[in-house]
């Protein structure tokens, strides 16, 4: 009996330290999985914050490009080129200051901030410049080189960060690793005390190193993806914007006759040569604006927007654009409608592509009507023409990126891609939803919502 006892007490102590080793390595395997999914969210931050400090460089020069293209030119585009990228600017800064938190970057990122605000502080003052005194002043201005050397202050405090959460990235991947080779061994020493938890300790294990294999593979890919869209954004943003934008300048004087009389062949090719470079900067914006969408840099500035005005302001630029198309545009404005909640802009936008594709697909002895009504608590709008319609079948496809629709007349396809896609992602940026009703040989309609301003709203709710 003593023998059974001793025995039986020998197997409690055995299953006692089976256990005991087995929830240690239990325990171990699980702080290596938290370590990998901290690591995942810190690395999650990082890539955010590179992002953006990359996206402040590349607008930083956008906007030295576009004040430059507007002193050589005078042109309105590049002023309200250059306005949107310091909007932009505003809006990259303020998601770097809410995300960093190494001690370093906040010694930095006040530094890269007053570098911007004084970069385009000194690209007003040589607009104004160009607007009050001319052309030679705004251009002894920038001949002076304050604004290279702020570029260059922003260049600098700008990598500081960059190599800094580059370090960080390399520590977690660090991490990860050693992370994965505790949990190896983890497995090595459960499965040599007790085979019963095998499974158990396998599964960690290979939840553990997937993990680690995918934190690595992510940090390849992004290595790789900010090598291409670096070496994209400078291609277009140094090597064919700026040069263009400077020879635009010069051939628009030309053609107008500034710098002396042209005979009509000497016209007709600087005609021929300004229209060539207009389409070639067209192709370059449109690139740029592909990229923003990629990278889901829709930011909004909600204010207050009267929509019987926004409507009105859309149908001029459409039809300034296509020739006087005013008359073939009809309103259905609800009376007394009360303001929406948005960026004025980027509905401005949605509105004005809705307006041009509607005229485009609609023949010249139909109609095209624009209309805006209070539902709830938003404001629903809509853009109904009478053209050839869309076929029930590709009607989901219309707001799918780079998407085409097939119309029935000699297969001609509609440009629905990135013209609709901006327009969804731009309604649902806002808290609305898009979408289109159409048959064939009809017409369409595109409506979509978006939210009262809040004042409204309240109104709508007492009542």
């Amino acid at each position: 009996m003593t023998a059974m006892n001793s025995l039986h007490r020998r197997h409690l102590y055995i299953a006692f330290l089976l256990l005991f080793t087995l929830t240690v390595n239990a325990g171990i395997a699980y702080f290596n999985i938290r370590r990998l999914v901290q690591n995942e969210r810190v690395v999650a931050r990082t890539y955010l914050i590179l992002t953006e400090v990359e996206n402040v460089l590349s607008l930083a020069t956008e906007a030295e490009t576009t004040q430059r293209g507007f002193i050589l030119t005078g042109s309105a585009r590049d002023l309200q080129a250059f306005e949107a990228a310091q909007s932009q600017i505003a809006a990259a800064l303020s998601i770097l200051s809410k995300n960093i938190v190494n001690p370093e970057q906040k010694r930095n990122f006040p530094l890269l901030r007053r570098a911007v605000e004084q970069r385009l502080k000194l690209a007003r003052q040589g607009i104004e410049l160009r607007r009050k005194r001319g052309f030679g002043a705004a251009q002894k201005f920038i001949a002076a080189g304050a604004g290279g050397r702020e570029m260059e202050a922003i260049q600098t405090y700008a990598r500081r960060i960059q190599n800094s959460e580059q370090e960080i990235l390399q520590q977690r991947a660090d991490e990860s690793t050693e992370a994965a080779e505790n949990a190896t061994r983890t497995f090595w020493i459960a499965t040599g005390a007790n085979v019963v938890f095998l499974a158990l300790v396998s599964a960690l294990l290979w939840r553990a190193s997937e993990q680690n294999a995918r934190l690595e593979h992510a940090f390849a890919d992004l290595k790789r993806a900010e090598g291409m869209r670096d070496s994209l954004s400078a291609m277009l943003v140094h090597d064919l914007r700026t040069p263009l934008t400077t020879l635009l300048g010069p051939l628009e004087m030309l053609h107008s006759g500034v710098l002396g009389p042209l005979d009509e062949t000497q016209r007709e090719i600087v005609m021929m040569s300004h229209l060539s470079g207009e389409r070639l900067l067209t192709l370059v914006n449109e690139l740029l604006d592909i990229s923003k969408l990629e990278a889901g840099e829709m930011k909004i500035q909600a204010v207050a927007v009267a929509l019987p005005d926004l409507i009105r302001e859309a149908i001029g630029e459409v039809s300034r654009h296509q020739g006087g198309e005013t008359a073939r545009i009809s309103t259905e404005i609800e009376a007394d409608l009360p303001p929406i909640n948005g960026d004025r802009d980027l509905l401005l936008r949605v509105l004005i592509n809705l307006l041009g594709n509607a005229l485009k697909f609609t023949p010249s002895s139909g109609q095209v009507a624009v209309g805006a009504r209070s539902q709830d608590q938003m404001a629903l709008l809509w853009v109904r023409d009478t053209g050839e319609g869309i076929p029930a079948q590709d009607v989901d496809k219309v707001f799918d990126k780079f998407g085409q629709v097939e119309t029935r007349k000699a297969g001609r396809k509609m440009s629905t891609g990135l013209g609709l896609t901006f327009c969804k992602l731009a309604v649902e940026s806002h808290g609305g939803r898009i979408w289109v009703e159409s048959q064939v040989g009809q017409g369409s309609t595109f409506y979509f919502t978006v939210p009262l301003h809040r004042e409204a709203r309240a109104e709508t709710a007492k009542g």
